[in-house]
């Protein structure tokens, strides 16, 4: 099959007029798949481009017409999940990132977006499986640490959390929110001088954070008896 004409008009509508060479590339890919519908570039390029301009619906099912001239292609179900998780058609977005980490197990994006989309499940262990698995694959991808001691702040493994954020400050010194979460749990343990100076650390590179402020009041504003 090739793209519907009625969705290739719609989405050429919306481009705007000057994005010339926009339209232009919508219009080439289109010509290239009616002259052969196996051209599998042609298909999963047109899927980005739709995903790009906010047309993820319909770049789902271009992608799926790419898959099925190259369906082991781990790339394409990562992309494909990535639609259903911004749809959140979270199960959906679950299979096709599972089949994206079963062709490559070393992808580490796929599995960052099954992190995000088992916590939005309530999966925490699976969610911090993947999260785990982004690490090993991608040891320069430090966001997940944040991710990850976000799970053990409410799981209430306050030190699994402190070592993971520590990690983290280390290479973004100046994250007042993972300074904060930091407070978070050496209140957790009720270490509180340490939290006090988490929390003065977090005002100090964002001084309009309101929690780090409550948090900071409650902790030195002592009433006297």
């Amino acid at each position: 099959m090739t793209p519907d004409k009625l969705m290739v008009q719609k989405v050429l509508a919306q481009i705007p007029p000057k994005n010339e060479k926009l339209r232009t590339m919508v219009e080439l890919l289109q010509g290239r798949i009616e002259e052969d519908p196996n051209d599998f570039w042609a298909w999963d390029n047109l899927a980005n481009l739709y995903f790009s301009e906010g047309f993820v619906t319909q770049s789902i099912d271009i992608y799926k017409e790419a898959l099925k001239i190259n369906p082991d292609l781990p790339v394409t179900h990562l992309r494909i999940g990535i639609a259903y998780y911004r749809l959140a058609r979270l199960d959906e977005a679950i299979t096709e990132l599972n089949t994206a980490v079963s062709l490559n197990p070393s992808l580490a994006m796929a599995h960052y977006y099954l992190g995000f989309t088992y916590y939005h499940k309530g999966n925490s262990d699976q969610s911090l499986y993947h999260f785990r698995r982004v690490q090993e694959c991608s040891p320069e991808t430090r966001i997940v640490y944040y991710h990850m001691a976000e799970d053990y702040l409410q799981r209430r493994r306050f030190p699994d959390a402190i070592a993971l954020l520590e990690e983290l400050l280390k290479f973004s010194p100046a994250s007042a929110t993972a300074w904060y979460k930091l407070g978070l749990a050496y209140m957790g343990l009720y270490k509180n001088i340490e939290a006090v100076n988490a929390f003065r650390q977090a005002l100090k590179h964002n001084p309009q954070d309101e929690r780090s402020t409550s948090m900071l009041e409650l902790l030195t504003n002592v009433p006297e008896i």
